[in-house]
Formats: structure tokens, C-alpha cells, sequence
């Protein structure tokens, strides 16, 4: 494994020809003086934010002070008044955590229009509620990290003994009375929780189920309760934290806090606590080397300011023709998948006619977009104006609050496309009904210009066709097409539909990937494995025009794609977290449920690749 990482599969290779480009980008101080305002700005704004993670003399030299008033104030907290009162504070919306996620959304009903969601109290020591009633091995070494990195912390602020036992213990008691409250991971897999999810609220409502938690006062001090539109996502949720911020719960409530900041802090102040975190965090997912802090430093600065980097990538190394190349292969898929739902025979004629109406409104978000959100409200000291990191994250933090705020009770501009096109991954976004298929994910890896046709088909084709697929995937089925949550099907035809998906998760509920006991869960990868398989069946009907088509190298192509390899422990995260199927199962599984695959392969009955037609899961 390249050092700080516990996986390797080829797409690294394509996040590595971004990554030495972008350093280019990140080395050109001319950028800093371009005639173009936007082209200046933006690399100000990389530049200055990479420079200022590097800066570990300045960062050992401030170390831990900057916070410490911070901390300080919090355990000095004596009553449930003064811990509401750190909660609305703003070095807590900064560095710390508030026990409820408050953030803007499109609305489900509407997505033309901005919504303000509310999300349930975020859980550090296991990051699936279900861990805390029962621990798996996964979950095990998920609560090892986080005490790890709580008790150091405590430790650097001079908390021991004792009254760091106690923080730890009323921190985790916090987390573990809330759980029970908080869907699980698998929950949240579920194609109900869709619709679920959909609890629209006014203020006035949200008061009345909070006499104590100050969820109300936190919406009112930072802008939030301005919104016309708002969702809560869980209500039983809800009723449990008011019940549960209350006086008696005061050590526990702080506890968690503090956890919260502690953890905030930790990677962005000295070099020190930095490696305890990289140690702590190899731990975790079976990696020896560390990554090097340029690398850190530029991933870092990107999710920062992912479209300041995307905007100078595009003006040096991308081109109109190859986003027409890139769009033409998409509307060649989604063409055929009007020819596959013409050619359907287990659906209606109405439910057919709804779901080509879907297609023919795709939006395809081809390499780069045209239109892009305003970065110009951020802005900090860099390292050579005497600038400090923390400093400028608590600077990006209110700048991203600010455009928050400019957007609440807005329309949703729908020709942003709001995501990284350098990051390495395809998307299909179900509440604009578009595909996004981006650089990050197909530089020279999934996709070159002088691959033969088989190999565009077997690598990026099958992922276009895999992000299409999305858009009937049983969660995606519930979106119209508007992006809207809406019933397009006739019963009959869901519930065929649903028991088609039902064969597939009990396929992958029985699948036996690890020995420790670690279960595979159909639920969770359903709609990632029903979009693999319609991605590969649309690429093989494309490919049934094509003469003398490859076979074998078409599916060595996809095979390589997904080759993988993982630390155990990582692979077991996985299988727990990823909604994903394992690589092997995406390449292995998905090929034997075609013909072709088996006919090219000779492959037979009683070989292990053989699955018999009656057998076969493909939704699609």
C-alpha cells in the first residue's frame, strides 16, 4: 500500500494524475497575479491554505493556546444554562458540536427550492447507532480510535486521572442514551427511508417539541430559523434529545461537548497532536506508513475550496472536445436505456412510459459545468501576512455560514452543479435527475481517448450506465422526473419491482466475505448492485451493434476497474459502512449474471462462476 492508504485499485492512479497536476497548480505563484480577478482569487485561496497547513513552526508555536480559553470556558460550565449558552456560542459552531445537525437541503417535494434540514445528533465512539447495542469487530476498533483521541486530548489540556475517566465514561453514557433514538446505517439503506425521511415543520413546531433543548435558539442565532421550508428527519429523535438535555444530564451533555472540540481541534492545531491523530487513525484502518503532509495538505485545501481547484484545473488541462466526447457516450447510454425500458416485460405500458419521460429529462453533467457558486466571500491571512491555519478555518466556516444564509428561501440554481469534479467518483444526483460524470473520476484510468472501444465500454461506459441505473434503483424509483419525491409507478408494477430487488439482498445476505463472524448485508449495497448490473446489460446492448466486438476484453476491462485490494481492516469498514459491494463481489458477481460473459469465458455448469438463469438477480 502507498504510504497513509489502506486500499489500491487502479482509480488511485487516476486521483494521482490530479493530485500532480493540481500540485502544479499549487507551485505556479504567477496564478496569484493573473489578470483574471477569479483565476487570482482562486489560487490566493489554495495557495495561501496549503501554505498554512505547512507552517508547523507557526502551528508549534501556537500550539494548543488559541484554545484554550475555549476549553477552559467549557469545563468550567456549572449548569444547563451556561451549557446552552456554550452551545450558541460561536467558537463552538466553529471548533466544537452541537447535538443536532442543522444545514441547508433541497427540498424533497420541491427541488427547485432551498430547504433548512435537521439531522440527528452526531455519534463519535461508533458511527452506527446499532454499535451500541450490539459491538462488532469493526465497531470495536471504531471506539478504540475515538477514546484514543479523546484521551489524549484531555491529556494535552491537562485533564487526568480521574476526571478524564469520568469525561470519557459520561461522553460515551451521552451517545449511548441517545442511540436508541437514531436510525442505524442499515435503516437509512432501506428504500422506505426515502419517504421516511420527509417531516416538513415550522418553528413553531420545533419549539414545541423542545421545552429544554435549545435546538429553537440555535436555529434563531445563526439565521436558520428564517426559512419558510424546514424537515426534520427524525421526530422520535427529536422528543428523545429534549428528554435528555435536561439537568440531571448536565455531566454528560458537557462530557460530549468537549469530545466534540477536542476532536475539532486536534488536526488543526501543533504537529504534536497531528501524529497522535495519524497514529490513532493508522491504527484503525491497518496502515504503518503515514501519508506525506504535502498530500494531506493538498486534500486538505481541496475540500476546503474544491471549485477554486477545479476552476484552475479546467482552464489548463481540460477541453471542449473531450467533453463532447464524454456527453455523446451518455446520451448514447441513456439511449439505449430507452430502448431497454421499450423492451421491458414485466412492467406496465404507463409505468414504461413514466420512466422513458425520466430518462428524456436526465440532465448530463459532462467533465465540467459552465456556471459556478461565488467563492469571492472567502477570504485570510496567509502564512507570508502573518496568517494562522485555525484562524482561517473559523474564517472559511462563517464565509460557508454566510452563503448559507444568502440562499435560504432562494431557488436552487440548478446549472451549479455544487460538487468536485476532481474528486474520483461518478455520481447520479436524484433530486436534479442528473448523471455527473467528472475528471476526477475517468483521467486516464476508466477512460482515454485512444482506448479501444471495448475497454470505454467496459470501464467508464459501465459506470455511466451504473449512474443512469441510479435513477430506478429502489431508492432512486422514488424520485420523478423533477428531482421531486413522487409516485410514478403503478402499485403492481412496485411491488414486482420490490421483489425482484428483495431476490437480490437475500443473494448478498448470504454472502460469506469474512471468517470473524463480520455479516454481509443485502440491504445495505441494494442499490449500488442494482446499478452495476443494469450498467454492464446496458454496455452489452450496446456492444450487440457493434462488429466483432471484444468480449474478453471488455469484461477484463471492468474487471480491472474494480481490482482491489484492502487491509482487513479496512475491508471489514467496508462491509459494515459502504453501501458499495466489495470490489470483488461488484466485478465477480455482476459478470456471471450474462451470458456473454459465460459463453466467452467457457464457463459451465458446476464452476464457480456459473449461475443458473433461475438464479440470476439482476433487477434490470
Amino acid at each position: 500500500f502507498r504510504p497513509g492508504y489502506s486500499t489500491e485499485l487502479r482509480l488511485l492512479q487516476a486521483a494521482d494524475t490530479v493530485r500532480e497536476r493540481c500540485f502544479e497548480l499549487l507551485k505556479d505563484k504567477s496564478l496569484v497575479s493573473s489578470p483574471d480577478g477569479e483565476t487570482a482569487h482562486d489560487a490566493a485561496l489554495v495557495q495561501g491554505m496549503y501554505g498554512l497547513i505547512l507552517d508547523w513552526d507557526h502551528r508549534n508555536e501556537e500550539g494548543l493556546e488559541p484554545f484554550k480559553p475555549m476549553v477552559e470556558r467549557l469545563t468550567a460550565v456549572k449548569s444547563l444554562d451556561e451549557m446552552t449558552e456554550f452551545l450558541l456560542s460561536e467558537d463552538n459552531y466553529c471548533f466544537g458540536i452541537f447535538p443536532a445537525g442543522v444545514g441547508l437541503s433541497v427540498n424533497s417535494q420541491d427541488s427547485s427550492l432551498y430547504e433548512i434540514n435537521i439531522s440527528s445528533t452526531g455519534l463519535m465512539a461508533y458511527s452506527d447507532s446499532a454499535e451500541y447495542d450490539k459491538e462488532t469487530v469493526s465497531g470495536k476498533r471504531r471506539k478504540e480510535f475515538d477514546d484514543n483521541v479523546f484521551s489524549y486530548m484531555l491529556s494535552r489540556f491537562g485533564i487526568e486521572g480521574e476526571e478524564k475517566q469520568r469525561y470519557m465514561e459520561d461522553a460515551f453514557a451521552f451517545e449511548a442514551g441517545i442511540a436508541p433514538y437514531i436510525k442505524s446505517t442499515l435503516d437509512w439503506a432501506s428504500p422506505n427511508a426515502v419517504r421516511e425521511a420527509i417531516n416538513p415543520v415550522t418553528m413553531e413546531d420545533i419549539a414545541s417539541f423542545c421545552d429544554a433543548f435549545p435546538l429553537p435558539e440555535f436555529m434563531e442565532a445563526y439565521g436558520y430559523a428564517d426559512s419558510k421550508l424546514i424537515n426534520l428527519e427524525e421526530p422520535l429523535w427529536l422528543l428523545a434529545m429534549n428528554e435528555l438535555y435536561r439537568e440531571e444530564s448536565l455531566d454528560m451533555i458537557k462530557a460530549y461537548t468537549l469530545k466534540g472540540m477536542l476532536r475539532g481541534i486536534m488536526n488543526i492545531s501543533d504537529e504534536e497532536a497531528f501524529r497522535a491523530y495519524q497514529d490513532y487513525a493508522g491504527q484503525f484502518a491497518g496502515i504503518t506508513d503515514n501519508e506525506p503532509d504535502e498530500d494531506i495538505a493538498y486534500e486538505t485545501a481541496r475540500a476546503y475550496f474544491p471549485y477554486c481547484f477545479d476552476r484552475l484545473y479546467i482552464d489548463r488541462y481540460l477541453s471542449e472536445e473531450m467533453r463532447a466526447e464524454i456527453e455523446k457516450l451518455c446520451r448514447d447510454c441513456i439511449d439505449t436505456y430507452r430502448e431497454m425500458l421499450s423492451e421491458n416485460e414485466w412492467l406496465s405500458a404507463d409505468t414504461i412510459k413514466e420512466a422513458i419521460n425520466k430518462l428524456d429529462h436526465m440532465t448530463i453533467h459532462a467533465v465540467y459545468p459552465d456556471k459556478w457558486a461565488d467563492d469571492s466571500i472567502y477570504s485570510f491571512a496567509s502564512a507570508e501576512e502573518g496568517g494562522s491555519y485555525w484562524k482561517a478555518v473559523k474564517s472559511v466556516m462563517m464565509g460557508s455560514h454566510e452563503r448559507t444564509l444568502s440562499r435560504i428561501n432562494g431557488v436552487v440554481d440548478k446549472d451549479i452543479w455544487g460538487i468536485d469534479i476532481l474528486d474520483t467518483n461518478a455520481y447520479y444526483n436524484a433530486v436534479d435527475n442528473s448523471i455527473n460524470i467528472i475528471p476526477g473520476f475517468f483521467c486516464d484510468v476508466s477512460y482515454r481517448s485512444d482506448m479501444s472501444l471495448e475497454e470505454k465500454y467496459g470501464a467508464l461506459g459501465t459506470v455511466i450506465g451504473h449512474e443512469i441505473s441510479h435513477a430506478f434503483d429502489t431508492k432512486g424509483a422514488q424520485y420523478d422526473a423533477y428531482g421531486n419525491v413522487s409516485n410514478w409507478w403503478t402499485d403492481a408494477d412496485y411491488e414486482a419491482f420490490m421483489k425482484r430487488a428483495e431476490k437480490l439482498v437475500r443473494y448478498y445476505d448470504k454472502v460469506v466475505a469474512f471468517d470473524n463472524g463480520i455479516p454481509y448485508r443485502g440491504q445495505l449495497v441494494q442499490t449500488e448492485a442494482i446499478a452495476d448490473m443494469a450498467g454492464m446489460k446496458c454496455m452489452l446492448k450496446m456492444a450487440e451493434k457493434e462488429k466483432d466486438f471484444d468480449y474478453e476484453k471488455f469484461f477484463t476491462a471492468n474487471a480491472e476497474l474494480w481490482a482491489r485490494k484492502d487491509t482487513q481492516e479496512a475491508a471489514e469498514n467496508a462491509a459494515m459502512f459502504d453501501p458499495h459491494p466489495l470490489h470483488y463481489l461488484r466485478a465477480n458477481v455482476c459478470a456471471q449474471q450474462f451470458d456473454e460473459f459465460l459463453d466467452t469465458f467457457e464457463v459451465k455448469e458446476g464452476d464457480g462462476m456459473y449461475l443458473a438463469p433461475e438464479d440470476r438477480i439482476a433487477v434490470w
